[in-house]
């Protein structure tokens, strides 16, 4: 072929390509299940693709990290980056009221009770788990806190079987609407008749203090619990409106424990503790923007959060606020301040001694040509929380910026060791670990400079 029709040839591909990528749409076309993608002009001609965030400054013992089926009690990041929580301009030392109820309640033989609510990205546990485990080495403490008798999300280490008659209540799963007792779990279960049960089987057993959470809204009932198929105890419930609690220690090793009901009992959470100690209460609300928490009655969750003296909120949504069509841009999140503002506000009423700290939405990357760029979404989302946050007198943490900022998930995706899925929204228990010692170093800086001013005088 002459060299003439050769550059013919190649110039009429190049002009078909540059037609084709000025015609497609920008995030491809859906056929099915299926996306076809096209690169843009400038990816033709430029190769220009979006530049992803480096990581590698944040983290430093990746390598380290074995494979999921160890489990890694302790990751490292770096300790010249972290990512300090932002504490109210009018009061820098809101969250002194939690560190000393860390340093005098634990000190003094009591439990001292952190609840974190988020959508799936704390799911089974994740994020949750780690912060728990530092506090309690830290702090003192052993047990995984409260487990729900029902959820709609994954329980870590736990298999539930039920009877067949059984009502379900969730806040964001509701089908009776004049039930508003949901408790700090923001779940219940009630049974329709009676010899009803629940059986929780545990992946791996449990040695920790047994306290279950309970009440009665009509009748007198009563609630036997069987551990191992051996050990049993039956507890009775008077009709009224307060949450009972019911504590059952073995030194057997608790591998099955059947909750069995005569009446219309209420059950809300079992306690998986220590008799002393921190207490972190992973609280997955799946799908959830966070909008639901005013569908409890005010006054008994007042009374439950005073109960298991909750002194910390972490309240973790965002990514459920992402429109699920990528190239969806919102013009505007006032409705999401208006929603946030309402439920934060709703938190500090019913958990009056309780700090709150709201933790910011992770990167949320959506397809860009070849490559992965962050949501447009997200930036306006941070600032519809950062400004909530303020307004209402709370603290903020920033994920989006501890984890890198700027399409930084794709770097977390896509690495020889993933830290995240391939949704490129959530991360894996690999990087829920780091997530969790990114946030833990943030509060260990807040406490230190909490210390420091305590014991001035000694230095």
């Amino acid at each position: 072929m002459k060299t003439s029709h050769v550059i013919l040839t190649l110039s009429a591909v190049l002009l078909i390509l540059g037609a084709i990528a000025l015609v497609f749409p920008n995030n491809g076309i859906k056929i099915g299940s299926l996306t076809l993608n096209f690169p843009t002009i400038k990816e033709i001609f430029l190769n220009e693709q979006p530049q992803y965030a480096d990581i590698d400054n944040l983290i430093t013992n990746i390598e380290d990290v074995v494979e999921n089926k160890i489990e890694i009690k302790e990751v490292k990041t770096n300790a010249d980056n972290v990512c300090e929580i932002e504490l109210p301009e009018n009061n820098p030392n809101y969250l002194d009221k939690f560190f000393m109820a860390l340093n005098n309640d634990v000190s003094n033989g009591e439990k001292v009770r952190i609840v974190h609510y988020g959508d799936s990205q704390i799911e089974g546990d994740r994020i949750t788990s780690y912060i728990r485990t530092r506090l309690q080495t830290t702090f003192g403490g052993t047990g995984q806190g409260q487990i729900p008798l029902h959820s709609l999300a994954t329980i870590k280490n736990v298999e539930y079987t039920y009877s067949d008659d059984w009502n379900f209540f969730s806040i964001i799963d509701n089908k009776r609407t004049d039930f508003h007792n949901y408790g700090l779990m923001q779940h219940a279960c009630q049974p329709t008749t009676d010899n009803q049960y629940i059986k929780l089987k545990f992946i791996k057993p449990i040695t920790d203090t047994l306290t279950l959470y309970c009440g009665s809204e009509e009748n007198s009932s009563s609630i036997t619990i069987t551990i191992n198929d051996s050990i049993t105890k039956k507890c009775n419930i008077t009709a009224n409106t307060s949450i009972k609690d019911f504590i059952f220690s073995t030194n057997t090793p608790i591998k099955t424990i059947t909750l069995k009901t005569m009446g219309r009992p209420v059950l809300y959470s079992l306690d998986l503790s220590s008799n002393s100690g921190v207490f972190v209460d992973n609280i997955s609300l799946r799908g959830s923007s966070g909008g639901d928490f005013n569908k409890n009655d005010s006054a008994f969750l007042s009374m439950m959060s005073e109960k298991l003296n909750v002194k910390l909120i972490l309240f973790q949504f965002g990514v459920n606020a992402v429109p699920q069509e990528e190239d969806t841009v919102m013009t505007s999140y006032h409705y999401y301040e208006v929603l946030l503002r309402k439920q934060i506000r709703f938190l500090q009423k019913t958990n009056p001694n309780a700090a709150i700290v709201m933790i910011g939405i992770s990167d949320r990357s959506r397809k860009k040509g070849s490559g992965y760029e962050t949501n447009p979404n997200i930036p306006m989302i941070i600032s519809a929380q950062q400004k909530v946050a303020k307004e209402c007198g709370i603290a903020f943490w920033n994920l989006f910026e501890a984890m890198g900022g700027i399409n930084s998930m794709p770097s977390w995706v896509l690495r020889d060791k993933p830290l995240a899925n391939t949704d490129f929204i959530h991360f894996n228990d690999r990087g829920a670990k780091y997530i969790g010692e990114m946030f833990y170093n943030a509060l260990e800086k807040a406490y230190y400079k909490f210390y420091m001013v305590q014991n001035e005088n000694e230095f």
